[in-house]
């Protein structure tokens, strides 16, 4: 429970889950601005998707706080910034990031450094559709360090303002900034700030409350060999890493595994005079929930927004090595978020929480045992209870299931996430704003609706159509939604593979077969063994290290080889199929016929 000498801080967590995330919670936020909640957060924590829209809502805080003064903010101008993100966000979206980052030629070539990646890419994607001219029309990164909020008073700026010290008097209050990302050298998260970055360990005179307590335990538990303490501020560190920009800070948080390389950030710490090369991937591996970065930054009062997959069950589940991992990985995953999440309840009480999540209000099944006579008792269904924030339940587990991506959502999807998180939150915010210790939220007065461009498809969640319903099943497909759409287009998809290949049959076969194929793929499974016997044998004989950057280059000139070819047919994809995709996913197309239901 939080100790009443400690000051009361509301904490806002935006959960992971690629651009899923994103859109639900642009709905939160609207709810909160609604209820006037938002003016009184006082540390943002952001994960993976919930990092994309929390960096750019934060961009647009920083705007208000450095241009109003404290008098002159109302709950309005919060409505404004939501609003104002709600359009812009699905509109830089479209563009198809995933896609774009695999699509881009010239980026595919300057992949041949080493110090370029595809998490590099995509973090100029971020900069350049996402948050660029939201500060200023100027085309340089916005660094982590220019994220520091200097609230405008009467005589200009507040030089050196502490939010921590400084919040006290406001009414409203300038927010921290978290962006969460975990670390591969030593699997502890990694926070992002306006201040610095690394493995955070909340400082003897930060720690109250609830951090006080997380501090000493974690001292007793973790006692990994190697912690990466971060500095003072950027301006302690080595000039390569003070202009960090929040781009690529986004990009490590949503660096999902397996899909794009790891961010690096090099020359930053030695080990025993061994340079240590921190590499950093999706938030969500450590954290996926955000809380932590709440907690260390002393927050009493939290509310969870949590867009994140959650764990299905299966009657038959297969025993293959390959899926036994997958899916022993997918409980411990699972099993962090709740176990997160049940030590956040117990540590500042259920009135002090807004918890919410996709698959909330859904039914239950519980199956009893078959006994020895062979008879089961019937199951036991834990009832439905979306009705109460006004989504069908076919609606709401369609929602829970659509992809967690990268690429483009439709309007029917965006605008389903966002009025999802809108209406799902409501109940819950206005319970902590009765019931919270934290004195703001309690006095916290609701205005007027924004609105909102997602209220139109309302109707479609309370009484779903077939065509709405398709489209919501068609969006938990990472790939061939706009096929699943449009049948039709089946038959010019299959013609622009097999024509292509009839015509030319005689020369793919020469070309597949030739010796420069032959060789590139001998090479190339070559030059993977070396990489992995490589990696071992450094272990044992570091003076090898000379051998790495010959064996890397080579790899990655295949690697750009084999990405340039494929960049052709995702160019074409993005030139003329997702243009269908985003037309055919366009409100004014979806059928509304009132009663026409699925059975």
């Amino acid at each position: 429970m939080a100790h009443a000498e400690n000051p009361q801080r509301l904490g806002l967590a935006l959960s992971g889950g690629g651009l899923r995330a994103s859109f639900y919670h642009i709905g939160v936020l609207a709810q909160m601005a609604e209820q006037g909640l938002l003016r009184h957060v006082e540390a943002l924590s952001t994960v993976s998707g919930g990092s994309i829209i929390g960096a750019l809502y934060y961009l647009h805080v920083k705007k208000l706080l450095e241009t109003k003064t404290d008098e002159q903010i109302v709950d309005q101008d919060y409505v404004d910034i939501v609003k104002a993100i709600e359009q812009a966000f699905l509109k830089a979206t479209e563009n198809n990031i995933r896609t774009a980052v695999y699509a881009d030629f010239r980026a595919n070539l300057k992949m041949l450094s080493l110090s370029y990646s595809r998490s590099d890419l995509i973090a100029d994607y971020y900069e350049r559709w996402i948050y660029r001219g939201v500060l200023s029309d100027d085309a340089n990164p916005i660094r982590m360090q220019d994220l520091k909020i200097l609230p405008r008073v009467a005589q200009g700026t507040l030089a050196g303002f502490r939010p921590k010290t400084g919040n006290a008097d406001r009414q409203a209050k300038v927010p921290m900034l978290v962006i969460n990302a975990t670390t591969l050298n030593t699997g502890r998260g990694w926070e992002f700030t306006a201040v610095s970055m690394g493995e955070p360990t909340p400082r003897e005179s930060d720690a109250t409350g609830i951090a006080a307590t997380f501090r000493e335990f974690r001292s007793l538990i973790d006692k990994k060999p190697l912690r990466l303490v971060w500095a003072d501020s950027y301006g302690d560190m080595i000039p390569l890493q003070q202009d960090f920009s929040m781009a690529h800070a986004v990009a490590a948080s949503a660096c999902v595994p397996g899909l794009f390389d790891p961010l690096a950030v090099s020359g930053l710490y030695r080990n025993d005079g061994k340079e240590v090369r921190v590499q950093l991937v999706d938030g969500g591996v450590f954290d996926n929930q955000g809380v932590e970065g709440l907690v260390d930054n002393g927050c009493t009062c939290f509310v969870v927004s949590d867009a994140s997959g959650q764990m299905g069950t299966e009657n038959d589940p297969s025993t293959s090595k390959a899926r036994v991992l997958a899916r022993t990985s997918s409980i411990l995953q699972d099993r962090s978020r709740t176990k997160g999440l049940l030590t956040l309840f117990a540590s500042v009480g259920k009135k002090n929480v807004a918890f919410f999540h996709l698959r909330q209000g859904l039914g239950v099944r519980e199956a009893f045992w078959i006994d020895r006579d062979g008879k089961q008792a019937p199951d036991h269904i834990i009832s439905v209870t979306t009705g109460e924030f006004g989504f069908d339940p076919r609606v709401q587990d369609c929602l829970s299931r659509i992809r967690t991506d990268l690429d483009a959502f439709t309007e029917v999807e965006a605008y389903s996430l966002m009025l999802n998180g809108y209406k799902m939150s409501k109940r819950h915010l206005e319970t902590l704003r009765k019931e919270s210790d934290c004195p703001g939220v309690r006095d916290a007065k609701a205005v007027s609706g924004g609105g909102w461009d997602f209220l139109a498809i309302e109707k479609w969640a309370q009484d779903p159509t077939e065509d709405y319903l398709c489209q919501l099943h068609a969006a938990q497909a990472a790939f061939g939604k706009i096929l699943m759409l449009s049948p039709g287009l089946w038959i010019p998809f299959v013609a622009a593979i097999v024509l292509p290949l009839w015509l030319l049959w005689p020369q793919a076969v020469a070309l597949l077969t030739s010796t420069i194929v032959l060789g590139a793929i001998l090479i190339g499974l070559g030059l993977w063994l070396i990489d992995s016997v490589l990696a071992y044998l450094l272990k044992l004989h570091p003076a090898l290290e000379f051998v790495r950057t010959p064996v890397y280059l080579a790899k990655s000139a295949l690697q750009v080889a084999a990405r340039t070819v494929g960049s052709v047919p995702l160019w074409l994809y993005l030139k003329f199929i997702n243009p269908l995709f985003l037309k055919r996913g366009r409100l004014s197309n979806l059928k509304w016929s009132p009663g026409e239901q699925q059975g």
